[in-house]
């Protein structure tokens, strides 16, 4: 259905709003446009997203339900609605919404995340190591796809896969301190120690008030047989924590 030029300048100005976050006003601006255009997919689709970041999960259910019966191909209602469902606890229909998005547009890698992280909340961990890593095909520079396939692995065990997502991750960021804590713990599992000590001091370079990381190295340094070295981790440990 063609938009009427009043529906479509209300749209305009309504997605202006939203990008600005100013949500109450998109809302109102995207009602107005609805109220021209009833039957609009995309517009149901924009009252929707509005009320979802608003929280008034059961209204942006209905819009979602709405542009979907519109457009059944609606990938960005699909998927938002799959969300929808796993955030109210409807796990089992959040994936399958999901999986239609996924059916509708199979280029999309936002989807196939959103498929790893719901089936890794419920503990399908290889199945989630299935969409992050279909997600990281689609787009090698997701930095979450990159992270979370290295989480789902250690989750699984497979501590040398999960090694070799890290260290991915940070080939695209450097700083990124989780991956980087993630590496440590990968590298420890793999009784590969001074890897382990590296990554942890590379931490510390970064946040000087990486507790965890001072922890970790003085264990390591125990181990060693470093009694002195240790003994300054854990004095830096307690230095850091009396300052919080």
């Amino acid at each position: 259905m063609e938009r009427s030029p009043k529906a479509q300048a209300l749209h305009d100005q309504g997605l202006a709003s939203y990008r600005a976050q100013r949500y109450e006003e998109a809302l109102e601006l995207f009602s107005g446009a609805l109220q021209e255009s009833p039957t609009d997919a995309l517009v149901n689709y924009r009252v929707g997203t509005t009320l979802f970041r608003l929280e008034r999960h059961e209204e942006a259910e209905r819009y979602f339900e709405r542009a979907i019966e519109a457009n059944p191909n609606h990938t960005n209602a699909l998927m938002n609605l799959g969300l929808l469902y796993d955030i109210t606890g409807r796990k089992e229909q959040g994936v399958r919404m999901l999986k239609a998005a996924a059916e509708s547009d199979s280029t999309n890698p936002q989807i196939q995340f959103n498929l790893g992280a719901l089936y890794g909340d419920q503990g399908h961990y290889d199945m989630a190591v299935h969409h992050f890593a279909k997600a990281l095909e689609l787009d090698p520079r997701s930095l979450e796809a990159s992270f979370n396939l290295g989480l789902a692995y250690s989750k699984m065990g497979l501590y040398k896969k999960a090694i070799e997502a890290f260290r991915n991750t940070l080939r695209l960021d450097s700083r990124h301190v989780d991956a980087l804590f993630a590496l440590g713990t990968a590298y420890r599992q793999c009784q590969m120690s001074e890897r382990a000590m590296e990554t942890y001091q590379r931490i510390t370079d970064i946040d000087h008030g990486a507790t965890r990381a001072y922890f970790w190295l003085g264990v390591l340094y125990d181990k060693k047989g470093m009694k002195e070295e240790a003994r300054t981790m854990y004095r830096r440990v307690r230095e850091e924590e009396n300052r919080s």
